[in-house]
Formats: C-alpha cells, structure tokens, sequence
C-alpha cells in the first residue's frame, strides 16, 4: 500500500491540488502536514488529510492526527508545537507510546527519513519552500509503501516525477 506525504505550501495551492488529482485513486490515504495557508474547508482537505502548522490560523484544523488501517498506523503533525526546527526529543517522547509505526511531520522544509526508536520519521520536505541541501530540487513530497517487512520512502519533484537518489528503505520494526 502506498500513502502520499506532503508539506509546506504556503499558499501555493495549484501544487497540492495537482499533486492531489494525480495521486487521488493511486494512494491508500493522503497527507498534508501544515502550513498550508489555506481555510480548513477547503475542498481539497476533502481529499487529503490535514494538520494544522504554525502559518495556518484557520482553527479547525487539527494539531494530528493518528491514523491506522489494516497495514500501517501513522502519527502526522506539522512539528512546530515540538519544536522540530532544532531537534526530534520533544517529538520522540511524545511518540513513544503511540501505537504508530510512522511519524510524519513537515515544518522544518527539509527532507528526510529515518528510522528512531523503532517508528520510522518521515518529512518530505517543502513542495513549495525547500530549504537545506535539497534545495535545488525546488521542493518534494514523498511516498511511503508498506510492505509486510519493509517500509521504502520515495521523494518526488515538482514535476510528480521520482527523485532517483532519493529512495530509501528501512525494515519495519513492528
């Protein structure tokens, strides 16, 4: 099963809703991690489930989410009520006792995923405002596909195209 990750775009709306129309049938569930400057009634938020980040001001958003099917549990937050910018303790212990084999995250408009504590963390990055040493890929969103003992993350561009040197995959730990 394959679930769409994406994060930050700050207004940019015509990303999210090109991403969401291509990935609408093809995914399991949908992801937005904050920041998107957009009302909660959106009617992409329909499509794709939200959090609230620390540039949206529209209340109705959640601050998580836990989300759980048959294959996988995922703990999405944008990050900034645990201050990821500087590090992932705060998140870590948060985490801890949730039931969750992924947490997804934004924030920070860097990419990245690692396995920490047995939960595999997963920030896709900027679609909009990439930051860090990916910067010039001009802003990702991610794919996560669960396997019975596997979890594989594949970033993708602007463009829905796959970043090649950006696959990675972790054995699933629960």
């Amino acid at each position: 099963m394959d679930y769409l990750i994406v994060s930050d775009i700050h207004g940019d709306r015509s990303i999210l809703e090109k991403i969401v129309n291509h990935y609408v049938d093809q995914v399991q569930a949908m992801f937005f991690n904050g920041d998107s400057e957009l009302k909660a009634d959106d009617e992409l938020f329909q499509q794709i489930q939200p959090v609230i980040g620390n540039m949206d001001f529209d209340s109705l958003f959640p601050d998580d989410r836990l989300y759980g099917d048959r294959w996988i549990k995922i703990y999405q937050t944008h990050g900034h009520l645990y201050h990821t910018e500087s590090d992932l303790n705060l998140i870590r212990e948060h985490v801890a006792p949730l039931d969750a084999n992924v947490v997804t995250l934004g924030h920070t408009h860097q990419l990245g995923a690692e396995m920490i504590d047995g939960k595999l963390f997963i920030n896709p990055g900027s679609i909009s405002l990439p930051r860090g040493p990916y910067a010039y890929l001009k802003g990702t969103y991610a794919i996560l596909s669960v396997q019975p003992k596997q979890l594989d993350v594949q970033f993708y561009n602007r463009e829905l195209e796959p970043v090649e040197e950006m696959n990675f995959s972790f054995n699933r730990q629960k």
